[in-house]
């Protein structure tokens, strides 16, 4: 298993290269040496910038944004390591991801936010899995972004905000969608941060194509977490999560306040992954993915 080979490494100090590594594989996962072959094929194409978000003891995670600046579609993968449908989605549909930048549509893409929970089939970026004195922290985490007297929980979340932050002066967000899965749910939902909450007409959308296609989502009650589900949507979360930075409008820097990303469509589907084989998990994120091109527009219209 990749735990102990990991250790080993460490005992021989050796330079660690994630992309070369032995993976959990049980779940017919893509391995992150195939994915990031992809990703730095297209890179090549001159459409693209690619930039490494952190390289902590080798594990590495990237950020691809296209040439072309101005209101831009983000989309995040990863964030949760033992949810592995959203980055192999986002695998799946490169071709059609580099078709949208060939189309003059800007995207910042963070295909893999957490190899290192992906590697490990664990939530965090810990190497170690839950125990009482090490609970982990998630590689999105922004809180102390958008409270005052806060510290950043890790390297690898400090990392990742940073360069949202720095991204979203030239990519503004127009449509952010953050991919995740949930396999003690049984049917999913999607949380709607931007400032139009449950009216989203970006969100409304998504909700749409999950019903049309049959995959089962809650369109009212509660989550798990106790917040209500109105029309499949949960929103006004702040949950100091990645999309909550992306939404907000004003954030703090040495608990001085400035402007925050002030995303618009800022959404985060959540599936349910209980008892379904990975590649019907794949096929709904990549069913979402298709509609880019045509929830772009429409954002553009209705901006």
């Amino acid at each position: 298993m990749f735990k102990k080979h990991f250790k080993k490494i460490r005992e021989e100090n050796i330079t660690y290269h994630i992309s070369d590594d032995e993976h959990y594989n049980e779940d017919n996962r893509i391995s992150i040496k195939v994915i990031y072959s992809k990703l730095n094929q297209i890179a090549k194409n001159g459409l693209w910038n690619i930039e490494t978000i952190y390289n902590f003891d080798g594990f590495e995670s990237y950020v691809l944004y296209s040439k072309i600046t101005g209101p831009a579609i983000y989309l995040i993968a990863g964030i949760h390591g033992e949810e592995p449908a959203p980055p192999n989605a986002i695998y799946k549909k490169l071709n059609y991801i580099n078709f949208l930048v060939e189309q003059n549509i800007p995207i910042v893409l963070y295909p893999l936010c957490n190899p290192i929970g992906y590697i490990n089939n664990w939530r965090y970026p810990n190497i170690d899995k839950y125990d009482e004195k090490n609970v982990g922290n998630s590689v999105g985490d922004s809180e102390y972004l958008l409270k005052k007297n806060m510290k950043t929980t890790s390297v690898y979340s400090e990392a990742l905000t940073n360069i949202v932050l720095k991204l979203s002066k030239q990519y503004v967000p127009l449509i952010s969608i953050d991919f995740h899965e949930d396999d003690m749910i049984d049917k999913g939902y999607i949380y709607s941060q931007g400032i139009n909450g449950s009216n989203d007409i970006i969100a409304k959308k998504i909700v749409d194509k999950m019903v049309e296609l049959k995959y089962p989502i809650m369109l009212s009650g509660k989550t798990r977490f106790n917040e209500p589900i109105i029309n499949g949507m949960v929103s006004n979360s702040n949950d100091g999560s990645i999309d909550n930075l992306i939404a907000s409008k004003q954030i703090f820097i040495n608990n001085e306040i400035e402007k925050g990303p002030n995303g618009k469509h800022v959404i985060v589907v959540e599936t349910s992954s209980k008892n379904k084989p990975i590649e019907e998990r794949i096929n709904i994120h990549s069913s979402i993915i298709d509609m880019l091109e045509h929830l772009y527009f429409l954002a553009i219209k209705n901006k």
